[in-house]
């Protein structure tokens, strides 16, 4: 044991137990999601979808996570988005809700460097621009060089450490978005000034290949 212990191997393991489990874990999410590939995108408030997701955020406190959003000023604008949009609504909540945390903690860890006069500060936006509803959730914290950035969708890519994520990755989330919804999902952020994340939503309900086939037999 000792042996082990001095070279470290003991750690080295547990590192890769842990790996596996957060592995299976993000696969575990994304048969459940795919399993669930024949529901129906129903017409809902995008505003409404995103005051709840912001009411549940609020009522979250987790210090170790960096959820304390009573220390954070939450922003809203919705701007003429009256028209229903397509979508699972309660998908599209736990994809905001996730965006939401992940911006809390990139907030937390700006403010432990102890910066003067910084005070963290969450905006979520939603807007109408052609055929597609934007969602946009900014915040103003560590931000991520263009390195991160590039992979943050990737499966079990992370820059967290174990048991910090919030069990809806990134690439969970731009899975739900881009395959069930036919949307977009793209994100830009700087070190140092923060992360924006904007979704896409298409106005109009997509049909799939076996839909079409199914309408042009009942016609």
């Amino acid at each position: 044991t000792q042996y082990l212990e001095n070279r470290q191997i003991l750690r080295f393991l547990d590192n890769i137990q842990k790996a596996g489990e957060r592995a299976a874990h993000i696969v575990t999410n994304m048969l459940q999601f795919s399993r669930q590939s024949t529901r129906t995108l129903m017409p809902a408030s995008v505003p409404e979808l995103l005051t709840q997701a912001l009411e549940i955020a609020s009522s979250d406190y987790n210090l170790k996570k960096g959820y304390d959003f009573k220390q954070i000023q939450i922003d809203t604008n919705f701007d003429h988005v009256n028209r229903p949009v397509p979508c699972a609504k309660q998908e599209i909540e736990q994809v905001v809700l996730n965006l939401i945390k992940n911006a809390a903690q990139a907030i937390h860890e700006r403010s432990l460097l102890n910066e003067e006069n910084f005070d963290g500060r969450i905006e979520v936006r939603s807007f109408i621009d052609r055929n597609y509803c934007y969602i946009q959730i900014e915040d103003n914290g560590i931000g991520m060089d263009n390195d991160v950035r590039k992979r943050i969708f990737e499966p079990f890519f992370t820059t967290k450490d174990i048991g910090v994520g919030t069990g809806l990755g990134l690439s969970v989330s731009f899975f739900i978005i881009t395959s069930h919804h036919s949307g977009t999902m793209e994100v830009r952020s700087e070190p140092m000034k923060g992360t924006c994340f904007t979704i896409g939503l298409p106005l109009v309900m997509q049909t799939s290949k076996a839909d079409n086939l199914a309408l042009q037999k009942e016609a």
